[in-house]
């Protein structure tokens, strides 16, 4: 996986962190338009991370490993340690993990796994029955573990080299019925009934969820400017669906700014009027 997490964390120098610290009014909202989630995805996703254990300033060092809930399991650090930048895990890069772990196809969260299970390299049959003994912790499942393990490096290592490669981890996965792959490997950010609730009772940065943010700390130009910067190459038309934008305003948007990253600011500026405390003077 570690291929994929340059896709997805973001190194000091263009953090968000500048902008912003979880003790400030802003912190999800940042959050939350510059990974391009809904502020209700944000705001599940800080509840976890802080369970996790982050510290004050939204992140978890990696000296701090070995005192979190998920000390005892290896494959979970593992995971944790692939959104790491610098020797710490900060909350932006764990967003961006986990939009990635929603989003990406099946074959790349096969290819994923593969890298997480043992750093990339070929799995040898012994350490692949360590994984299969933590996956198979009741005593009466154990008994067969040796089995299992010759039924899968026969599917994965068809030249019986007595290691699974890559390439063999990821056909014999994806030989696997399809319907029964996805539903192993889909991960939601939030699970269905929630979405469908909260498109029901509370629309993406609507009136409510701008309560939240009335009189705090609205981003301030320059932070949008930078966020335009880091997101203009991506799915505008999203972008301005996330931030409540309607057709006209993508239009007069687009007629006026040539350039992509302006027009991304300029999204970003026009959320922001209707964010701002301004906004509810007439309340």
């Amino acid at each position: 996986m570690g291929q994929y997490a340059s896709n997805f964390t973001v190194p000091d120098k263009d953090a968000v962190t500048k902008h912003t610290n979880p003790k400030k009014a802003n912190w999800i909202t940042v959050h939350a338009v510059s990974s391009e989630l809904s502020i209700a995805e944000v705001e599940r996703l800080w509840y976890r991370f802080q369970q996790l254990g982050c510290n004050e300033n939204g992140e978890i060092p990696e000296a701090d490993f070995q005192s979190l809930p998920i000390q005892d399991d290896a494959f979970s650090r593992n995971i944790l340690k692939k959104f790491m930048v610098n020797k710490k895990v900060t909350f932006e890069n764990f967003v961006r993990g986990l939009k990635w772990c929603e989003l990406s196809s099946v074959e790349e969260k096969v290819r994923g796994l593969f890298r997480m299970l043992y750093n990339s390299q070929p799995i040898p049959k012994a350490i692949f029955t360590k994984i299969l003994e933590r996956v198979y912790s009741q005593p009466q499942d154990k008994q067969n573990i040796g089995k299992t393990c010759d039924t899968i490096y026969k599917l994965m290592d068809p030249k019986n080299s007595g290691q699974i490669q890559e390439d063999g981890f990821v056909a014999g996965c994806m030989s696997l019925e399809e319907d029964m792959l996805e539903s192993i490997l889909d991960f939601q950010i939030l699970p269905n009934y929630m979405k469908e609730k909260l498109h029901q009772n509370l629309p993406e940065f609507s009136s409510q969820t701008s309560q939240r943010t009335r009189g705090g700390d609205i981003p301030s130009d320059e932070t949008l400017e930078d966020i335009s910067e880091r997101i203009y190459n991506k799915d505008l038309e999203r972008l301005a669906n996330k931030l409540g934008l309607v057709k006209d305003d993508i239009d007069e948007i687009r007629d006026i700014y040539n350039e992509r990253q302006e027009q991304a600011y300029q999204m970003l500026k026009k959320w922001k009027q209707r964010e701002g405390p301004e906004a509810y003077s007439s309340v």
